[in-house]
């Protein structure tokens, strides 16, 4: 089978969203059952039904584009939380990585059948490294060619190149295609013109190996984003206005904290649609005013969500709430102060990944492959034999 590897330069480069990707646009000519996805080493973990456990990656990968994937296999190692440091304290650490092979190659002679295999990475390039299963060690393992994905820029962009490209190249690992992602719309034709794949394979190719330019993604509105849905799970304790619906999901824009009086707020002046707005508890008037505003845009189109900061015991909340429930605006209420809330809610942007739910994210991700990626160029360069379709 062909495998492709999907590398990236960090953590959240966009490897998922490449998968899904490319997945969608191999779904055109393969079979859908001819197509295998693996997840070899994983560290952020969703449970299964039957309490097993995977990368959520592999739960991504079979909610949009693979349904139908044995998801009992599809992520062999998974780094949870205390992994690393029972494997530096073994006395026998090479069983370990042994065994963590075996379970590896246990999963791509479960995929025999599959005529091509998308296997998505972790971290950056030396993630993994640590228990012997480095991006670029398990590339060698699963003979596959590398598709990187380097970031934006110019300056800053060439110079982790050339830490990543020296570091696979040292250790054997072969990359064949090389995409940038989330550039600057406007940036786009400038990073092709400086950027551009004769000077790539000047800095990092080799003769023998050289390295195709498939892709300038801009960046998507919204894909990094996280939704009112994904910030409240980070606030177990919390008090939910209303129930839950898709207005959840929607990603949210800018965050702004309201912390001027009543007589100073001008809700047109501060906040924008899409927002999240952040209150304290109390704040009825201003609520009401920031409601208001709200219903002057068409259905959708307004605030994306509300966080009540501060909420005690003996506040007066069932007006409040009813007033959020009624302009059907996505909102909670934490006991947390408006800084703390503020700094969780950063934390969840960081780390921010496509979730189960994010069907909009995924037609953007589908919608951007076709019109940015280079298929044709990616089945040369790769040695991808499409089916005949004749």
């Amino acid at each position: 089978m062909k495998v492709i590897y999907i590398a990236g330069f960090r953590q959240h480069a966009g490897k998922t969203m490449t998968s899904l990707g490319i997945i969608s646009l191999l779904k055109k000519y393969f079979p859908e059952d001819k197509i295998g996805y693996i997840k070899p080493v994983g560290q952020e973990l969703f449970t299964l039904p039957d309490g097993s456990k995977i990368d959520k990656d592999g739960k991504i990968i079979e909610q949009f584009v693979l349904p139908h994937i044995d998801m009992g296999v599809i992520s062999p190692v998974r780094l949870g939380s205390g992994v690393t440091k029972n494997f530096l304290k073994s006395d026998n650490p090479e069983a370990i990585t042994k065994e963590f092979e075996h379970e590896i190659y246990r999963t791509m002679e479960a995929m025999s059948d599959k005529e091509i295999v998308i296997a998505e990475g972790t971290g950056h390039p030396g993630v993994g490294a640590i228990v012997g299963l480095s991006n670029a060690r398990v590339s060698q393992m699963l003979n596959a060619d590398i598709l990187f994905l380097a970031g934006g820029g110019v300056g800053k962009t060439l110079d982790m190149l050339e830490t990543d490209m020296s570091y696979l190249k040292v250790k054997g690992a072969r990359v064949k295609g090389l995409v940038f992602n989330k550039l600057l719309e406007d940036k786009i034709d400038s990073m092709k013109d400086l950027v551009s794949e004769s000077l790539i394979n000047k800095y990092f190719g080799m003769p023998e190996e050289p390295i195709s330019v498939l892709g300038y993604l801009p960046e998507v509105t919204g894909l990094d984003r996280p939704s009112m849905k994904l910030i409240q799970g980070k606030f177990p304790d919390s008090y939910i206005a209303g129930k839950i619906g898709r207005n959840w999901e929607n990603p949210i824009g800018n965050i702004k904290i309201i912390s001027l009086s009543h007589e100073s707020f001008a809700p047109e002046q501060y906040v924008e649609p899409g927002d999240l707005v952040i209150l304290t508890a109390d704040s009825r008037r201003r609520l009401s005013k920031l409601l208001k505003y709200n219903a002057s845009f068409p259905k959708g189109g307004g605030i994306n969500g509300i966080i009540l900061t501060c909420m005690n015991d003996s506040f007066k909340l069932k007006e409040r709430i009813a007033l959020v429930q009624a302009a059907g605006v996505p909102a909670f209420y934490v006991r947390e102060d408006t800084s703390t809330t503020d700094s969780r809610i950063h934390e969840v942007i960081k780390n921010t990944k496509i979730q189960p739910w994010d069907e909009n994210k995924m037609k953007k991700i589908t919608e951007l492959f076709e019109k940015y990626f280079d298929f044709d160029k990616f089945v040369r360069r790769f040695d991808i034999k499409l089916p005949d379709k004749s």
